[in-house]
């Protein structure tokens, strides 16, 4: 049922440690019960607070899974690219960019991991809903973006003259690269499969 009630922008240390705790015990939910099977009296009674108290922070269900998904995105867009930026990054690309390679996919690996029930979830729930496609379409579109301005950098070190298509292979690639590792089952070891993928990624990049 969507409130019609104004939402809350906590200010004071205790509503926005309040507002977390609404955020945390939501997503623990959506990932133990999936979201179409958790309602905002569950979230509230777990929180410890009145579906009235609940309200005052979120309209909806949904709300607070577009904040929970664009918070996720923004972890993972913070941890990946800001590690790209420092001047030893672009010293280990030129020097030693398999290890680069490796560092940035075992990187990415790692914060899938953390966040691998609910990642899972929001998985099923692009397919469903709208909006939730909506924002991870967004997002992939600011890692190409990122990605292709990362690149240019290193354009005479490429062999490739379309930077912004071959910036699309790159993501895609490690895209599917890290999902076969956490979210499948395989005969092959994880280890195996990271260093095949990175050998891959190397002769795409690599002269």
């Amino acid at each position: 049922m969507e409130n019609k009630k104004s939402v809350r922008r906590p200010q004071q240390k205790r509503s926005i440690q309040m507002k977390e705790t609404i955020l945390e015990v939501s997503k623990s939910l959506f990932c133990e019960n999936g979201y179409y099977n958790t309602t905002t009296n569950e979230i509230a009674k777990t929180a410890g607070i009145s579906i009235g108290s609940l309200y005052s922070y979120f309209p909806d269900k949904d709300a607070i899974l577009t904040e929970l998904l664009e918070s996720s995105n923004q972890y993972h867009f913070s941890n990946v690219f800001e590690k790209l930026r420092p001047e030893s990054s672009a010293q280990l690309y030129l020097k030693e960019p398999k290890k680069w390679l490796y560092d940035l996919v075992n990187t990415l690996i790692q914060l899938h991991e953390a966040e691998k029930d609910f990642l899972r979830e929001l998985n099923v729930l692009y397919f469903a809903k709208p909006e939730v496609k909506a924002i991870k379409d967004s997002q992939s579109e600011k890692v190409q973006m990122a990605t292709c301005e990362y690149i240019r950098l290193y354009q005479s070190e490429l062999p490739y003259e379309d930077l912004e298509a071959v910036s699309v292979v790159i993501v895609d690639f490690i895209t599917a690269l890290v999902d076969r590792i956490i979210f499948k089952e395989a005969r092959l070891e994880k280890e195996r499969l990271l260093n095949a993928g990175i050998e891959a990624l190397y002769r795409i990049i690599s002269k």
